[in-house]
């Protein structure tokens, strides 16, 4: 594979995982369990929402992992940029909704379920392999 293809996919997988990121915590957190806060939400809700949250990381990472080949975790990477980003941002400016321990805690969740999906991706039996170049035998 050649470095453009690579490039290529890099940046699909990081655009394609990134807004299947936005998009499964969106429904996760926002359509399903209707605005999941810490404040407002019941006991219940916050053990669902926050499972929720976690898999939809998990899925964006496996579809992200599933674009590249097994060896390139450069999209999970800038997810995860993106993830600490998201927490810094919030934390300086104050936009939470619930106490700062359980929003890093989701955001940390989301961490753990993107790095989760690229384990699960590369453990799968029929994810893609990166040839070897006939360069890189000689």
């Amino acid at each position: 594979m050649n470095l453009r293809t690579r490039v290529l996919l890099t940046v699909l997988s990081t655009i394609v995982g990134g807004a299947s990121l936005i998009l499964y915590t969106t429904i996760s957190q926002d359509i399903l369990f209707k605005g999941l806060s810490f404040c407002s939400s019941s006991v219940q809700e916050l053990v669902f929402g926050s499972s929720a949250f976690f898999f939809s990381a998990v899925v964006a990472g496996f579809i992200a992992t599933l674009i590249v080949v097994k060896d390139n975790f450069l999209p999970l990477f800038f997810m995860s940029l993106y993830v600490l980003g998201k927490l810094f941002v919030f934390t300086t400016c104050g936009q939470w909704h619930g106490p700062l321990w359980f929003e890093t805690g989701l955001n940390l969740s989301h961490l753990g379920g993107l790095w989760l999906g690229w384990y699960g991706a590369v453990k799968f039996p029929l994810a893609p392999m990166r040839q070897p170049d006939y360069n890189e035998l000689k």
